[in-house]
């Protein structure tokens, strides 16, 4: 089996209103899809994480840098594949725009693979679990969106029978988020005493017994941190998600030391050798990589296996289309540590919407399906035309 041909296509969904989170403003949800074709007729399905700029750049790498050199390559060769992909363009290959590329045609890869052998990806990856726990993810800031609304939200999903749920927190500009240069920084930003209390509302709307996650998107500095921390280790917060930069290794190290509330993080890192010096360093205690961003499938394993020796679990983000969930939903009951996934449910018609049978979540799990081979997903080619863009 041979590669003849690598496609991208971009999809944007407008949102009905913004919604914000610690750093940035949101009006459209965005998706480039990865398709490799072979000769054997099997096609397979990625996503390259679309964040930190224009979809036109990581399309570009991929159609110009990374698309000619897969072409007569067979897909079965995973593990080469990645490997020559990663050290031709070492000069520029370790991080950025580039490793989004090689995880969308990573997922691909192992989505031909599954397809081929006539397996669903997870047991390709060790077949651990078939059911996958789910975190309902939402909670993000709005203009009409106060501190009851929040709780009332966060308080439907448990309704839904989701035991575990997640808020934003952080919209609270710190010296290192001036508003000078933050996107809408006279929107929805809050002070921080009036931000911790919409974590206190949302708490008592959850009650006690539900696992009440809170995610600061990399905002805060150390002190301010620590300060929320403190307040959340009396809430009983059940993960603190990406509390300061990501590269503030020492930082996240000492806070994950002083705090009782886990530390978890972080999506946005990439590849092996950057997780495990996070993972090493106890920077975290749960650890969150995006298959459509850290390197796929082929990379992201690693991760996990690190992760495991640390006996720390993995709970992978995905934030992004019902691509990257089947991925996410496939790569967590594969592993032994795979804590649990995270479920999307704020506004976003590439989600359910791009695929044909969505996965539902039934009391806060997902069930896989063992007679859908690869990731066991089919693209709605309607909802693709409705919100394909020219690049």
């Amino acid at each position: 089996m041979k590669i003849t041909k690598v496609e991208t296509i971009a999809l944007t969904y407008p949102t009905s209103k913004p919604f914000y989170n610690a750093l940035g403003k949101s009006t459209q949800r965005s998706c480039l899809v990865v398709r490799v074709y072979t000769d054997a007729g099997i096609v397979g399905i990625g996503e390259a994480a679309p964040y930190g700029g224009p979809m036109i750049s990581t399309a570009t790498v991929i159609e110009h840098e990374l698309a000619p050199k897969l072409i007569g390559m067979d897909p079965m060769d995973v593990e080469y594949i990645w490997h020559k992909l990663f050290f031709d363009g070492f000069q520029h290959s370790r991080g950025g725009i580039f490793v989004c590329a090689l995880s969308g045609i990573d997922i691909a890869l192992w989505d031909i693979i599954g397809k081929a052998l006539k397996q669903p990806i997870y047991r390709l990856l060790g077949g651990f679990r078939k059911s996958v726990k789910v975190y309902a993810s939402g909670g993000f800031y709005a203009l009409d969106k106060d501190k009851v609304a929040v709780a009332a939200e966060l308080k439907s999903y448990v309704e839904q029978g989701f035991d575990t749920v997640k808020m934003k927190v952080g919209r609270t500009y710190t010296p290192l988020t001036p508003r000078e240069i933050a996107p809408a920084a006279d929107e929805c930003t809050l002070s921080f005493d009036r931000d911790i209390e919409r974590v206190r509302a949302a708490r008592e709307a959850v009650g006690d017994s539900v696992n009440l996650m809170v995610d600061a998107n990399a905002a805060w500095s150390f002190s301010d941190a620590l300060r929320a921390g403190k307040i959340f280790d009396d809430l009983n917060i059940y993960l603190f998600e990406e509390p300061l930069r990501t590269d503030d290794y020492a930082g996240s190290a000492e806070l994950a030391n002083r705090l009782n509330t886990r530390i978890a993080g972080y999506e946005t890192e990439v590849l092996l050798t950057n997780f495990a010096r996070l993972i090493e360093g106890r920077c975290v205690d749960v650890v969150q990589p995006d298959i459509s961003w850290a390197g796929g499938f082929t990379e992201c394993r690693k991760i996990a296996a690190v992760a495991e020796a640390h006996c720390m679990e993995t709970a992978p983000h995905a934030f992004s289309s019902g691509i990257l969930l089947a991925a996410s939903l496939h790569f967590s009951a594969g592993l032994s540590n795979g804590a649990m996934v995270e479920l999307d449910m704020t506004e976003n018609g590439l989600r359910a919407g791009l695929l044909k049978e969505p996965f539902k979540a039934v009391n806060g799990y997902v069930e896989l399906d063992d007679t859908k081979y690869g990731l066991g997903i089919e693209l709605d080619e309607s909802v693709i035309e409705k919100y394909r863009v020219e690049l």
